[in-house]
């Protein structure tokens, strides 16, 4: 077992190694880390109100809570955030093995299981991306919960369901997706060949209470439209049950984005696939349903990604790698036990490990696209080149004005109203002192989006510049009323600058 873990850990460390050296990434790590007060400075109260707020809509007060641990030590080392995600990854590898063996494989097929968990390209967004520590995090604990949770299945006692209740409370605080412990646990529960009580529903209620009640603060603000069509709903519902599997399965073209096809229709070759698929799926758990590990791997992918599964369009992108972390942990169980039993002979094995390292090398190629915001931005257009917001991430990441101007131009020009774009062009044209374009932009911003605070401080910014403190404040306090990062000695000298004016005149 020693032999298995060195083998793991080295190759996790091999394959992610390009995370060690990267930056961090203008796709939320600003507004989650690098632009977050409450990251800034350790104290009780930051650490209030890291407990009190929402970072994009989502609840993860325990994630910027290991972020804010890393600035007040370390200060913005981005070394230091990647190494304790590919730490907290490799120690999550290592509960992936021992839970495999716990679970009834071979040491052969829990290995496999475990190696093919911990290389798989989909893993990628999940470690390279700082902001990602929920995933990892989230997990950690979730794995934890779910070998004290298979240790009181054994021996029933009430200090490994503690445990587990509180592990679950420290994973539901670190991502919402911690929202599915209750069901993996009852699936727990079958797989050991427990009967289905009251007294087993009873012991999951106090979990699901609180997983509901926390998770519910991040689904209000996440909470989306009911469904026009309903059949286009349950077609892009298949697609994305679907994708994941096809992907996980077939893992040589992951991205950082996927886009849904169109037209949604059921002749459309991805929907007919993705129905089949489905349907094909289906009828091998009826036609296997007494293969144990084969009913596990279904039941526990769908209990744990059926919150993920999308029946809209209303986002760019409507799958993530991501989601699939730990879904998959199911499938890799069932694909080691199936590799061990059927690559036994020598051909086999060269076979199989071909295909693992063709998997590790694609890993290591992905991980070099999270670099910096340049090359994942590069990426990104490369793949989508109508995608307006990728040209307007790369330009505020750029160094080169000229460059960057010749983003936020594009961004502009695919999207008429990227107010975003607007507000970026006009802090070139501010620098440029192009006063009159930068204050046309920022007008242009405001009256696509009134709520966005960036062009109001920037147009306040503008109007000082020019001793016209009275709007200068207006602006100002407005930018910090909608959750602009102003600073109070800006809003101070310019009460203090109109005072002074008023006084001239």
């Amino acid at each position: 077992m020693i032999r298995s873990l060195l083998i793991l850990i080295a190759f996790i460390f091999v394959v992610f190694y390009p995370c060690l050296k990267a930056d961090f990434i203008n796709l939320d790590d600003d507004g989650h880390i690098l632009n977050n007060a409450a990251v800034q400075v350790l104290s009780v109260n930051s650490v209030k109100q890291i407990f009190l707020q929402t970072l994009n809509k989502t609840y993860i007060p325990l994630t910027t809570l290991t972020f804010a641990l890393e600035k007040h030590f370390f200060g913005f080392n981005p070394f230091v955030f990647h190494l304790d995600n590919l730490l907290l990854y490799a120690a999550i590898v290592v509960l992936v093995l021992f839970l495999a063996k716990r679970l009834g494989l071979s040491q052969e097929a829990a290995f496999l299981a475990a190696l093919i968990f911990a290389i798989h390209p989909m893993r990628v967004e999940t470690v390279a991306w700082i902001t990602e520590r929920k995933d990892v995090l989230y997990a950690f604990f979730y794995l934890i919960a779910l070998h004290l949770y298979w240790s009181y299945l054994k021996t029933f006692s009430i200090k490994y369901y503690m445990a587990t209740f509180f592990l679950g409370l420290l994973s539901i605080l670190s991502k919402p997706m911690a929202l599915s412990l209750p069901l993996i646990l009852l699936v727990l529960d079958w797989y050991a060949g427990r009967k289905f009580s009251r007294r087993v529903l009873i012991e999951k209620l106090p979990i699901l209470i609180y997983v509901i009640s926390i998770a519910w603060i991040s689904y209000e603000q996440n909470m989306r439209n009911p469904i026009g069509d309903i059949f286009r709903g349950i077609l892009i519902w298949i697609w994305s049950f679907g994708f994941y599997i096809w992907k996980f399965i077939f893992p040589f073209q992951v991205s950082p984005y996927y886009i849904l096809p169109h037209p949604v229709n059921i002749i459309y070759w991805p929907y007919l696939l993705s129905t089949l698929l489905f349907m094909g799926l289906l009828y091998l758990l009826a036609r296997f349903h007494q293969h144990k590990l084969f009913t596990f791997a279904f039941l526990y992918f769908f209990c744990s990604i059926f919150f993920l599964l999308r029946f809209d369009e209303s986002d760019f992108s409507v799958v993530s790698d991501r989601f699939m972390f730990l879904p998959s942990l199911g499938i890799c169980f069932f694909i080691g036990a199936w590799g061990d039993q059927h690559f036994k002979s020598r051909w086999g094995i060269m076979v199989l490990y071909a295909l693992l390292v063709l998997m590790g090398i694609k890993t290591d190629l992905q991980c070099r696209i999270w670099h910096d915001s340049i090359s994942f931005w590069d990426e990104i257009i490369q793949e989508y080149p109508d995608y307006y917001r990728a040209y307007n991430n790369r330009g505020t990441a750029e160094h080169d004005e000229r460059l960057a101007l010749n983003d936020f131009n594009t961004a502009i020009a695919l999207d008429p109203k990227a107010a975003k774009a607007y507000n970026n062009r006009g802090i070139i044209y501010y620098l440029r002192e192009d006063d009159r374009k930068a204050y046309d932009d920022f007008n242009k911003a405001i009256s696509i989006d009134p709520k966005l605070p960036q062009p109001y401080l920037n147009r306040s910014l503008l109007e000082e510049s020019h001793k016209n403190y009275h709007r200068a404040l207006l602006d100002a306090s407005y930018a910090k009323s909608s959750g602009g990062a102003v600073d109070d000695a800006y809003i101070i000298r310019l009460q203090q600058e109109l005072r002074s004016s008023d006084r001239g005149h």
